[in-house]
């Protein structure tokens, strides 16, 4: 049985996409809620690199930024639909 499900597995083409920072050659910055919107969901979640398309360098500083933003109430945590 476990034969089974394993050949039944689809695996997932991936697009590679080029990073928005990279492309506009500029750092992910607290300060600006623009930019950071590119990395944060319509319910306030972080996205993460497969769905966003930026690269390891930039998502990385990009959490760290989103994360800074909430602590000092820029960004909401939680984005309650209407």
């Amino acid at each position: 049985m476990l034969k089974d499900r394993r050949r039944t597995t689809r695996r997932r083409i991936i697009k590679r996409k080029n990073c928005f920072y990279c492309k506009q050659k500029i750092e992910p910055d607290y300060k600006d809620l623009e930019t950071l919107k590119h990395g944060v969901s319509d319910r306030g979640k972080i996205i993460g690199r497969m769905l966003s398309g930026i690269c390891q360098k930039h998502q990385k500083a990009l959490s760290s930024a989103i994360k800074r933003a909430r602590y000092i109430a820029i960004l909401p945590y939680v984005v309650r639909p209407s």
